[in-house]
């Protein structure tokens, strides 16, 4: 990637921090072994894991033994709904409450769970209002007897639409049966997360939306929460996912972490740079949707979802900002190399003709208030360019 363009799809992945990046190579180099040999190399494994483990318990302020480590935020998703589909199935029905927003590991997942077992595994997939957050009234009628999991994701990787703990929280201690899961890819190391006054059973986190490398996640599994194993075959991850750990990723994602700005700072930062990014927006004549809240309340700074009229085929748009330097992108990036209609901005009600024409744009803790207006510029350019055409 050449050093003048300007990457701002940083909730599909962001740049490995180089420090993290350094941190890999090293254990990988000079603690090779196995963690479960018992000879000096294994040991060296061992301790450079356990001290991994250690640092991103203490993140959530956890527990090391509450750390499950994965390959990715969707194995940590998906091993939160099959252990809980698993663990209650045999004793009746497991009913499942979730959004409509959901990232498509979960709500993917979902569908999967439900037609695999039908009549055993029933979702409620509870709607939002057009700012994207939860229906609370439609929230709380959902939840039942059986219900045994809400899953919620808690940043959306499309709007950066926060949905409120405080709600959350609450329904978790109205209904002790009920297990709570947050998927907290977008917004963990942006947000303050503390286990011991969050009444959370599951979190879910994805190493390479924080600067570290691809291939590494985790899930926070609150102790005595019921679970079933992923994966059978060794002792590996207290017996919940077998198989040899990649040790040098997960001593470069505790790095990424020990090297997270300041919340208060970054996301002080990236409300700047909105500021700048919209005010360069409006200072070349392009009018534009906000899809979301403007309030950082109930929306993450520096994750937000713009909508130009007249814009036939985003792809085009996508296409064109690449091609002058811009790197954005418009769903998730799970949906690998199509373009499609937005699930979530659909659930919003966002119309149509909007949703042709909808972007995401995610800053990094590397940019610069140069990046951010030079980014917008290009971004109007290329959309007066497309209107214009139309």
């Amino acid at each position: 990637m050449g050093a003048s363009m300007i990457y701002f799809d940083n909730c599909a992945t962001t740049p490995v921090d180089p420090m993290a990046a350094a941190e890999l190579a090293r254990v990988a180099t000079e603690c090779f072994g196995n963690p479960s040999s018992i000879h000096s190399a294994g040991r060296c494994a061992a301790e450079v894991l356990q001290q991994a483990r250690d640092t991103l318990a203490q993140s959530l302020h956890a527990s090391s033994r509450e750390i499950i480590l994965t390959s990715s935020g969707t194995e940590a998703n998906n091993f939160v709904i099959r252990s809980v589909v698993e663990h209650f199935a045999p004793y009746g029905r497991v009913h499942i409450v979730t959004s409509q927003i959901e990232h498509p590991s979960i709500y993917k997942r979902l569908e999967y769970e439900a037609q695999r077992r039908p009549g055993q595994v029933e979702v409620t997939f509870v709607g939002v209002d057009s700012f994207g957050r939860l229906r609370i009234d439609e929230l709380r009628a959902a939840i039942r007897e059986d219900t045994r999991l809400l899953t919620v994701i808690h940043c959306n990787n499309e709007t950066g639409v926060l949905q409120d703990l405080h709600t959350l929280s609450a329904l978790r201690l109205a209904f002790p049966r009920l297990l709570l899961h947050l998927d907290i890819v977008q917004s963990y190391t942006k947000f303050l997360f503390d286990v011991r006054t969050l009444p959370v059973d599951f979190l879910t986190v994805s190493g390479h939306k924080v600067y570290a490398p691809k291939g590494i996640g985790f899930v926070y599994v609150r102790e005595g929460t019921p679970v079933e194993p992923l994966i059978v075959g060794g002792a590996q991850e207290f017996y919940r996912r077998a198989g040899t750990e990649n040790v040098p990723a997960a001593a470069a994602l505790a790095r990424a972490v020990q090297l997270a700005p300041p919340h208060s700072e970054l996301l002080e930062r990236f409300r700047r740079f909105e500021r700048l990014f919209f005010d360069a927006l409006q200072n070349e004549g392009v009018d534009f949707h906000l899809n979301g809240p403007s309030d950082y309340e109930r929306r993450m700074p520096g994750i937000f979802n713009l909508a130009f009229e007249r814009i036939p085929n985003k792809e085009d748009l996508l296409i064109g900002c690449d091609l002058e330097g811009l790197m954005i992108s418009s769903t998730s990036a799970c949906h690998s190399g199509v373009v499609a209609d937005s699930r979530v901005l659909k659930a919003m009600g966002v119309p149509e003709a909007l949703r042709r024409g909808a972007v995401r744009i995610a800053f990094n803790k590397y940019h610069t208030e140069h990046d951010v207006v030079r980014g917008a510029e290009i971004l109007a350019r290329c959309v007066k360019r497309i209107q214009g055409s139309a």
